[in-house]
């Protein structure tokens, strides 16, 4: 199980080039492609998806709040929980999914960790005990013909120490330096920004009809 707070934005393509050399000059960056399997349910506070033969499940327990996270950079909070579970066996929905409920969802993902005994170049005002890591994330995103990018923040410990750590973490790396302006409307999950789609939205699914019982003949 693993606690989290985060703050993520989503941005109209392209990437920006300055966000992206901005994000590159943070420090020791990890790129990768992948696809997920996400399963959009109505209510956005839970996540389903597929990753990596593993089935995850996002459950959101706080928020969101909204709140400044630098000079140009105002979000909504959320304090979430995951669960990760190894998949014994192949998914099959990889190759077919008769309800079309599952969005395969193409990443290019950019990541940074700072781990706390790193932490300290920050700022020493980041708790130290109990302490949590810091994670960034700046991914190009790719649904059917929809794409976008989404940037996030976020801090991964105990609960007792997410909200110190983000709220002191995120004013230094999104400082004046960061080359764009995030809103609070442009911060939510994945599953509102997947249900906005409308290839995500307007996806068919076989419906069950019921015929009304027939009147009985006297």
């Amino acid at each position: 199980m693993t606690l989290t707070l985060e703050a993520r934005w989503f941005g109209a393509p392209p990437l920006p080039d300055a966000l992206r050399e901005w994000f590159s000059g943070l420090g020791s960056i990890r790129t990768a492609e992948q696809t997920d399997l996400y399963l959009p349910a109505e209510d956005p506070a839970v996540n389903l998806k597929l990753r990596d033969n593993q089935f995850q499940i996002k459950r959101r327990l706080a928020g969101p709040f909204r709140t400044s996270l630098g000079p140009n950079a105002a979000g909504r909070c959320e304090q979430w929980v995951k669960w990760s579970f190894e998949l014994e066996e192949a998914a099959s929905l990889w190759d077919q999914d008769p309800t079309a409920l599952w969005v395969p969802v193409k990443k290019t993902r950019h990541q940074l960790t700072i781990p706390p005994e790193a932490q300290s170049s920050l700022t020493p005002a980041l708790p130290a005990a109990p302490s949590a890591s810091i994670e960034l994330e700046l991914t190009t995103l790719k649904v059917d013909s929809e794409t976008a990018w989404t940037l996030c923040i976020e801090a991964e410990g105990p609960v007792s120490s997410l909200v110190d750590t983000l709220t002191t973490a995120a004013p230094q790396l999104l400082d004046d330096r960061l080359p764009i302006s995030l809103s609070s409307d442009q911060s939510f999950g994945y599953i509102r920004w997947l249900l906005q789609l409308p290839t995500v939205s307007r996806r068919p699914a076989p419906e069950v009809r019921i015929s009304p019982p027939q009147a009985r003949r006297s």
